[in-house]
């Protein structure tokens, strides 16, 4: 006569990416013009919620101290968002609200300060939490009209 079969163990581990991409954004998804969005603050209370051990990370330009980067023409932050112990990091230009890349000069602490946040939205994107909002972002070329997504 056989053992009876145990019953399996529920399973506890899920990776960081199918939990977070199963979290419902959609009450939270805010729309200006054409374009969908998360406010920082709900994608990082989302985050939090699920994983409230994340962290994130602003870089500096350690020449500068500055928390953006720059060739001298333009200016882009990077940010890192770490859960569970992968970090993803994302570079992202600093816009104006048309998604253009605001000249060096005519930029102020305002504008990087938004696009942190921006950026920060889109590294908790890549560990899934709304990552459906930038599906089409690669679609649109830069001399098109149609918007892009954005955080």
């Amino acid at each position: 006569m056989s053992e009876p079969k145990k019953p399996r163990a529920p399973r506890t581990t899920t990776s960081v990416y199918t939990r977070l991409n199963t979290v419902d954004v959609r009450p939270r998804v805010r729309k200006k013009g054409k374009v969908e969005y998360i406010s920082w603050a709900d994608a990082w209370h989302m985050l939090m919620t699920e994983f409230p051990d994340s962290t994130r990370k602003v870089y500096k330009d350690e020449a500068t101290g500055l928390n953006f980067f720059t060739d001298g023409r333009t200016a882009y932050v990077e940010v890192g968002v770490t859960v569970k112990g992968t970090e993803h990091v994302v570079d992202l230009p600093v816009m104006d609200f048309r998604n253009n890349s605001i000249p060096i000069d005519k930029m102020n602490s305002f504008d990087v300060n938004k696009t942190v946040q921006r950026a920060m939205v889109k590294a908790i994107a890549m560990h899934g939490l709304g990552l459906q909002l930038w599906t089409k972002e690669d679609l649109y070329d830069a001399d098109e009209k149609a918007p892009v997504q954005q955080a």
